[in-house]
Order: structure tokens, then C-alpha cells, then sequence
């Protein structure tokens, strides 16, 4: 008998305890009320909106989206201006790396930036610009293809821009075939 109270009580004990361990973390069921058929919603007015532009990458900057380029007289002219530009502060292999990178970096893109910084002028082939630049592939409104005549032969500039209203900034400076 003895045995018996022991196995009850141990059985009714274990009973509580696996009572007691089920549905505490769980909320009270709803009761269903006469409001609970219309649907709230949280004010709009107590969220910020999202930002319009664009998040720039390398400064996290939000930037705002500009005019759409087109190619006119002014923005070939332009596109034309900032190879030449560009290439002739390029060409200055006669400078010491902190003065020849002052007056070049401003006038490239980020990434060509990138590439370029760690060129030592002493090692640039051209020496300097001998004619005017001819905008040679229209293709994109954003992408400017520019010729440029040199001391060493035709320089392929790649200028490129964000948007209607940004400045033409170079990508690339191609040398003439066969100049490296």
C-alpha cells in the first residue's frame, strides 16, 4: 500500500508540474467584441518617409536624382573641354607626384581615381596636348569618347558624367597603339 501512495503521490506531482510548465508564455485567447471587426492602422505621420535620391556607395550620401543628359553643342563642348583638360595636366611628367596628382585627381571619376593615384608621372609617355579634341562615340548620353592629339600620337579620353547637370569627369585615358 505503501507503495502504491508513493507512485500516486509521485504521479499526481509530476501531473503539476507538467501543468504548471504548459501555456505560461502563451497570451489569453482574444474575445471576440463588437470593435474587433474594424481593422486598425498605425498614423503615417509618425514614420519618416523614405529618402527620393539614390544612396551613393562611397559616401552613403543620398543623392538626389539630376536632369536627363542629352547631346547638344553645350554638352559636346563640354565633354570636349574636360578631356582635354584632363589630359593636359595628365601630361606632366616633369612633376613631382603630389603636384601632378593635385591638378589631375579632381578632374576623374571615383574609381579612376582609384587606378590612378598610385601612377608616377615619370613614367607617362605624353608630354603634351598639340591640337584640339574630337568627340568621336555619342552612343550614351552619360559616356563621352574623346580624341585628343598628342606629342606621342591620339589619345582615347573616356569621359563620363551622372547626370545633365554634373561635370564631365574622366574614366579613362587610353595612349595611342603601340605607346605604352
Amino acid at each position: 500500500m505503501r507503495r502504491t501512495a508513493i507512485v500516486g503521490a509521485v504521479a499526481a506531482t509530476a501531473v503539476l508540474v507538467l501543468a504548471g510548465c504548459t501555456g505560461q508564455d502563451e497570451a489569453p485567447a482574444p474575445t471576440p467584441s463588437a470593435s474587433s471587426s474594424t481593422s486598425t492602422f498605425p498614423d503615417p505621420s509618425q514614420f519618416s518617409t523614405a529618402p527620393s535620391g539614390v544612396v551613393d556607395e562611397d559616401t552613403e550620401e543620398t543623392i538626389e536624382p539630376g536632369p536627363v543628359p542629352t547631346w547638344d553643342d553645350e554638352s559636346r563642348a563640354d565633354a570636349i573641354a574636360a578631356a582635354e583638360t584632363a589630359l593636359t595636366a595628365f601630361a606632366r611628367p616633369d612633376l613631382d607626384h603630389d603636384t601632378w596628382w593635385s591638378a589631375v585627381g579632381p578632374l576623374l571619376t571615383t574609381q579612376s581615381q582609384q587606378a590612378y593615384v598610385s601612377v608616377d608621372p615619370a613614367n607617362i609617355p605624353v608630354k603634351q596636348v598639340t591640337g584640339a579634341g574630337k568627340l568621336t562615340d555619342e552612343e550614351s548620353a552619360y559616356v563621352g569618347h574623346v580624341e585628343v592629339p598628342t606629342d606621342v600620337g591620339t589619345y582615347t579620353v573616356i569621359v563620363i558624367r551622372a547626370d545633365g547637370a554634373s561635370p564631365w569627369l574622366v574614366s579613362r585615358f587610353t595612349p595611342p597603339e603601340g605607346v605604352h
